[in-house]
């Protein structure tokens, strides 16, 4: 006698079951695509992350269109994958253990495989789920349990736990076979995360943990202040492996440090040293001593607030973290591998490079020379610009143009406006991409074409020359 059993929704040949293929194609395709609008946002490898992100929702599609739960394994940790590549490319992950991370993201992928797989009673992705997102917390270290702080009631209800516990132990005869094994299951999963959660949020109770939310990942942290005389005219050089890095003028003839150290569970603070020299004085950090525990957090990094004579010139260099100058009458000379950097209100000659992050610079009043390799350069109030290029991002400068000048993007438009006062040649190019002037009344000889525009604003000086070229993106150019 057949069972009563309806229609099999994904049988082999179904409308269902043949939507798979366009539906993953359609999934990986929307995917790419929009990793290729945001290259000005995100790096290569982040692109490819998207590409490895997309994968994973292409399984995901698979899972419910042909009801094959094998699907949802690599649909989640494909995903959780992706998600952990795009995380590594931007500046989100900055003081942030990566062996840390890639453990929790992995165990949530596990999650994923049972949110994705449909099958209540299928928990086995759980446990692995449970064990590598608390072998991700032990490996930040106690970086993450500051914000926890403010969670600790949670542990004054602990005998809640006995009171399930014992419903539970009451009623679980009276429940279908079916549904007692994931029940428990579930249950002890979430036994086990409250645990965790009330013994953090009470130990970051109890210590000194920072709970704001600067960004730093790093659970312990000291200040430490320290002066140095400098002489009118001498260089202040800083090197800054990681940490933010703010330096802002003063009137005092001397160079004033708070650096904020952070350090995680078993490591040791950075040393910080303010050393005068023949030319100057120099700052700098030591790296810290190496962690006493095999999974402790990161070794540590160094957050600097520097005040400095106006009249000095700064040499400042940053591996990860945001790097600020404000107020400089000195030359400038600024670099940073992995983050943004922001200068304003300088009157010196600068010269700013990064890597990997965005420069904005403001109110500048010395000869601008800057490079991003990925990464926008946002500029206005600008008085002498001599070089701005970028190989992976957009360039917008406002201000005053009247010195030969070099702007040069290779994968992202171009945008400048010439503030009154302005005299220059203008020699814009477009390889792939169309070039627009706008409102330039003043613009007398030349020609103007979709990919190039050539003449004269106001009356130059004989090498005083803009050219303007982009590899892939738009010119716009107005007044």
């Amino acid at each position: 006698m057949s069972r009563p059993y309806g229609p099999d929704p994904y049988r082999r040949g179904s409308a269902l079951s043949r939507s798979f293929v366009p539906l993953a194609l359609i999934t990986l395709g929307v995917v790419v695509l929009l990793s290729n609008f945001a290259s000005s946002v995100i790096s290569d490898r982040g692109r490819g992350g998207l590409i490895v992100f997309g994968l994973g929702a292409a399984f995901a599609v698979g899972r419910l269109t042909t009801g094959r739960y094998g699907y949802a394994v690599p649909a989640g940790l494909l995903i959780s994958l992706g998600a952990f590549i795009v995380a590594q490319s931007l500046d989100i992950t900055q003081g942030t253990s990566s062996g840390g991370l890639f453990f929790v993201l992995f165990g949530l992928g596990f999650a994923l495989v049972y949110l994705i797989g449909l099958k209540p009673t299928a928990v086995w992705p759980l446990v692995p789920a449970a064990i590598l997102v608390a072998i991700g917390g032990v490996h930040l270290g106690l970086a993450s349990l500051g914000p926890l702080a403010s969670w600790s009631w949670i542990a004054n209800y602990w005998p809640v736990a006995l009171v399930l516990l014992g419903a539970w132990l009451l009623f679980r005869d009276s429940l279908p076979a079916a549904v007692r094994s994931p029940i428990a299951s579930l249950g002890g999963i979430a036994l086990l995360a409250y645990g965790v959660i009330a013994a953090a949020a009470t130990l970051a109770a109890a210590g000194n943990f920072p709970t704001g939310s600067g960004g730093d990942s790093s659970p312990f942290a000291d200040t430490l202040t320290l002066d140095a005389p400098i002489s009118s005219g001498q260089t202040f050089t800083v090197s800054n492996t990681s940490g933010t890095t703010t330096i802002r003028s003063s009137n005092e003839q001397t160079v004033h440090v708070v650096a904020t150290r952070h350090f995680a569970f078993g490591g040791q603070a950075p040393e910080v040293q303010l050393t005068p020299n023949a030319s100057g004085v120099t700052l700098g950090s030591s790296a810290s001593a190496r962690n006493r525990f095999p999974l402790g957090g990161d070794s540590g990094s160094v957050d600097y607030t520097i005040d400095v004579p106006a009249s000095a010139s700064v040499v400042a260099q940053s591996t990860s973290g945001k790097m600020v100058i404000d107020g400089i009458a000195g030359t400038v000379s600024a670099n940073t591998t992995s983050g943004g950097m922001d200068l304003s209100n300088l009157t010196g000659a600068i010269q700013a490079q990064a890597t990997s992050g965005s420069i904005t610079l403001q109110n500048i009043s010395g000869s601008v020379i800057a490079s991003a390799t990925s990464g926008s350069i946002r500029g206005t109030e600008l008085q002498h610009v001599r070089q701005v290029q970028t190989t992976n991002g957009s360039i917008s400068l406002d201000g005053v143009f009247t010195d030969a000048a070099n702007i040069n993007a290779s994968s992202g438009s171009v945008k400048l406006r010439l503030e009154p006062g302005s005299a220059v040649t203008l020699d814009a190019h477009s390889s792939s991409g169309s070039i627009e002037p706008q409102g330039l009344t003043n613009l007398t000889g030349g020609a103007t074409r979709r990919d190039s525009l050539t003449g004269t604003v106001g009356t130059p000086a004989a090498e005083a020359t803009l050219h303007v070229q982009t590899s892939s993106g738009s010119i716009t150019i107005s007044q």
